[in-house]
């Protein structure tokens, strides 16, 4: 990977893995947009949140989503 990063959920004061990618290799757009329609869904109240972090020690965020802002520069 030339640079791994991962897509997280907050939804209970944590940040949880929802899955590891590349995120050179992947449609990063379509990714985003699938994750964000899909916790719209699951959770029409808008209680959890999303974002991209780098897939290192340190868990930088890339971006961030939530209900009210959608995805934002972290």
């Amino acid at each position: 990977m030339t640079c791994p990063c991962k897509l997280q959920i907050n939804s209970t004061g944590a940040w949880r893995d929802v899955l590891r990618f590349d995120i050179d290799a992947v449609d990063t757009v379509a990714l985003m947009d699938a994750a964000s329609t899909l916790l719209l869904i699951a959770d029409p109240d808008g209680h959890a949140s999303l974002r991209i972090a780098t897939a290192d020690a340190h868990q930088r965020a890339r971006v961030r989503w939530d209900a009210k802002k959608g995805w934002v520069d972290a």
